[in-house]
């Protein structure tokens, strides 16, 4: 508890030392466009939210009932948010302003993280980046708790001097795990950076520990949902990088979500000499790289790593995922452009290919740097030139 009245204060201070007309209005902006956006629509997403609320508050499985897919934290969360009155603004729906609001402030609370480590300029290149203002206020996918999580967490294990500050970022990774387990694989990547056998054994049970115990008021009578819907659940079997690089007679025989496992696992091992902020910073972005599907809220996860390694293909890849969401069944989903387009599910997901071939491009540069990316592109297009030309000279 001292700890965390500390760290509150040690906030607390922070802003009223950083905060300027500048920051007040551009975070004003932010939060006025989310709330902005909610107003042309919602899609299947928020319904769920909803419901699955509903069935928490009336009693029922919300388990059962198939369309949740996570540990309990959030359905309780948004129970929570159900409970506060705001009988003082006139909008409909309160319940969605409440949890456009919520998310609203998780991704203040990573802009002015990013301000404090970084600055204002990286802050607000994730911040009033369109792809997060449209899905924090058109989406309402929450995807942003788990990721400010996980970067508290982070920022704590990196400058921890006791066993203490070490257990506890250990615990908040846990319950980012809880919140949405886009960091189930990441304690796989500290353990193998961590060079302390105890502590390694530590940094996996602790996380996983919480996750698998934040369900257990639901053992044993919806086991058999838990597993069906949150273990063993697969999204779309999209996975546009496999699709791209990998021979389709592999992954007709070996489950893409393997495929995906056995990548994260190994760029855990090649990551293993980076800093950590830097290996938190890479796993934001080749999860959703090497993922087996990919879905439109898919898409914010790497924003915050993006705004520190800022580039033109990242910022081509912000532009073409905008212009999807104009299109998208599942987003604005703009008539006239969709005839226009001819747009239709099978188009947005021959999109992402494109989409996730210049994450990749961004992150080789990040990685390589410019310099060494475009000698390895010269020397690919070289390579591809000369095998043309030595065909057509065939007889």
């Amino acid at each position: 508890m001292y700890y965390i009245n500390n760290m509150t204060t040690t906030i607390i201070n922070l802003l009223k030392k950083n905060i300027n007309f500048y920051i007040i209005f551009f975070v004003t902006i932010g939060f006025g466009l989310r709330i902005v956006v909610s107003n042309y629509g919602y899609n299947h997403d928020f319904l769920m939210h909803q419901k699955n609320m509903e069935l928490l508050k009336n009693g029922e499985s919300f388990y059962g009932y198939g369309k949740y897919n996570y540990s309990p934290l959030w359905v309780n969360l948004l129970l929570f948010l159900d409970s506060i009155s705001l009988s003082f603004i006139d909008y409909q729906p309160v319940f969605r302003l409440k949890i456009i609001l919520l998310l609203s402030l998780v991704d203040f609370l990573i802009f002015f993280l990013l301000c404090k480590n970084y600055s204002t300029k990286i802050g607000l290149l994730f911040f009033l980046n369109p792809i997060s203002i449209f899905i924090t206020g058109f989406h309402n996918q929450f995807d942003n708790i788990s990721i400010f999580l996980a970067f508290v967490a982070i920022l704590i294990y990196e400058k921890y001097k006791s066993n203490y500050q070490f257990l506890i970022s250990l615990i908040i990774l846990g319950i980012s795990i809880c919140a949405k387990q886009i960091f189930f694989f990441f304690p796989i990547w500290l353990a193998i950076k961590e060079k302390k056998i105890y502590k390694k054994i530590l940094i996996i049970f602790i996380p996983y520990f919480l996750f698998l115990i934040s369900f257990k008021n639901y053992y044993p009578a919806e086991l058999n949902y838990i597993l069906e819907n949150v273990f063993q659940y697969k999204s779309y079997n999209n996975g546009p990088f496999w699709g791209m690089f990998t021979p389709k007679i592999i992954y007709m025989y070996v489950d893409k979500k393997i495929l995906f496992f056995i990548a994260m696992v190994l760029l855990g091992f090649l990551f293993e000499n980076k800093n950590l902020r830097e290996i938190f910073y890479f796993y934001l972005i080749t999860i959703v790289i090497f993922s087996s599907a990919i879905v439109n809220q898919y898409l914010a996860i790497p924003l915050l790593a993006m705004a520190i390694y800022w580039n033109n293909k990242y910022l081509l890849y912000s532009i073409l995922s905008c212009l999807l969401f104009l299109v998208d069944g599942d987003a604005l989903n703009i008539n006239f452009l969709r005839e226009f387009f001819e747009w239709n599910l099978k188009t947005t997901r021959i999109v992402y290919y494109p989409i996730i071939l210049l994450l990749l491009f961004g992150f080789l540069e990040t990685i390589l740097g410019k310099k060494k990316l475009n000698s390895f592109f010269s020397k690919i297009i070289n390579l591809i030139v000369y095998k043309i030309k030595a065909q057509l000279l065939i007889k």
